[in-house]
């Protein structure tokens, strides 16, 4: 079955710019409150995917926001000797606050401003868009 040319031409051209700023503003209001538990962390927040590149299309692109923990990091030490891992760990201490607990902390908030319009999935937590807000994960 063929697409129609009208189709195509919809598609071809970006999707809605305004909203998409109005849902990632919304968004990044919220992660970025003081009041929020995990606020004293370094954290950074910014779009990826379609709308943070300029390549969504018309109605079929939601709005990825990354919420990224600056201050924790994996080191991946399987191929260290065992001199030099027992090196790694004297200069090295595990972090008090990982990934689980960032991942915790904001999805509670999320659900705490959204309600049940947020659920968590593996990588991602996803929030229903409502009125002028678009879907975003």
């Amino acid at each position: 079955m063929a697409i129609p040319e009208s189709q195509l031409e919809t598609w071809s051209h970006q999707g809605s710019v305004t909203q998409s700023a109005q849902t990632y503003e919304t968004i990044k209001k919220v992660l970025n409150d003081t009041s929020s538990p995990y606020y004293s962390k370094d954290f950074s927040i910014f779009l990826q995917g379609s709308y943070g590149n300029d390549t969504n299309v018309y109605r079929d692109s939601d709005v990825d926001v990354v919420i990224r923990l600056n201050q924790t990091y994996y080191a991946d030490t399987s191929s260290l000797a065992p001199d030099a891992k027992a090196n790694y760990d004297r200069a090295f201490s595990r972090a008090s606050y990982a990934y689980t607990d960032f991942k915790t902390d904001v999805l509670a908030w999320l659900k705490q401003k959204f309600g049940a319009d947020v659920k968590p999935g593996k990588k991602a937590i996803f929030v229903k868009g409502s009125g002028n807000r678009r879907d975003s994960d």
